[in-house]
């Protein structure tokens, strides 16, 4: 059943068409998948740990599929999908953003296969040794890039994962600054990568030769 749009939004040169509440948990980071000529929305959570499916087919009557319960204690906040894959970032919650400081977390990114939309399958979960991941990059392939945490450097670097092999993700390339090692002054100022590369299709030919 269509859910009626929201008072007080507002659109110029827009008009929306369809509404859905998500049960109640607010949409972050979204991705999109056509499979089987149905449409469906993946939904990152900022203040609620997991994800959901919505078919969107009908946009003027989405339709509630799944949600898939996340870590406890661990932003879900980032999540893309191609290739039958979804990537799911997990993260450390930043101070002061709704986690239990101390208390344990999970981190890098869950690799579920979405061949099936409405019951997605996890099959891997990369690591990062460190605080996990805050934006990745996948459009499909093998490789994510990811800007991520890593052991002995100070916020988030880029690190790009082979998932050729989804249960055994692993590392094929990385970059830093050498003002995010640790002990390194840096005069109060902090680094960090935000996101992670954005691939064209004309470099990952490159890569592939």
């Amino acid at each position: 059943m269509a859910q009626q749009i929201p008072v007080g939004y507002f659109a110029k040169n827009i008009e929306p068409v369809g509404y859905h509440d998500l049960n109640g948990r607010p949409a972050f980071k979204l991705a999109m998948q056509e499979k089987k000529d149905r449409w469906y929305l993946y939904v990152a959570h900022l203040w609620h740990r997991g994800w959901s499916v919505i078919d969107v087919t009908d946009p003027a009557a989405p339709e509630f599929c799944v949600y898939i319960p996340g870590p406890e204690n661990t932003w879900t906040i980032q999540i893309q999908v191609a290739d039958d894959k979804m990537i799911a970032g997990l993260e450390r919650i930043a101070p002061g953003w709704g986690g239990a400081d101390g208390q344990p977390s999970a981190e890098g990114f869950y690799i579920f296969e979405v061949s099936e939309p409405t019951a997605p399958k996890r099959v891997g979960h990369f690591k990062t040794g460190s605080t996990g991941t805050h934006r990745n990059f996948y459009d499909g392939g093998n490789i994510v890039h990811a800007a991520a945490g890593a052991s002995g450097l100070s916020g988030k670097i880029y690190r790009s994962i082979d998932i050729s092999h989804p249960g055994h993700p692993s590392e094929v390339g990385r970059f830093a600054l050498p003002e995010q090692e640790m002990g390194v002054d840096t005069k109060g100022l902090k680094f960090s990568f935000h996101r992670p590369a954005h691939i064209e299709a004309r470099a990952r030919l490159s890569l592939l030769r």
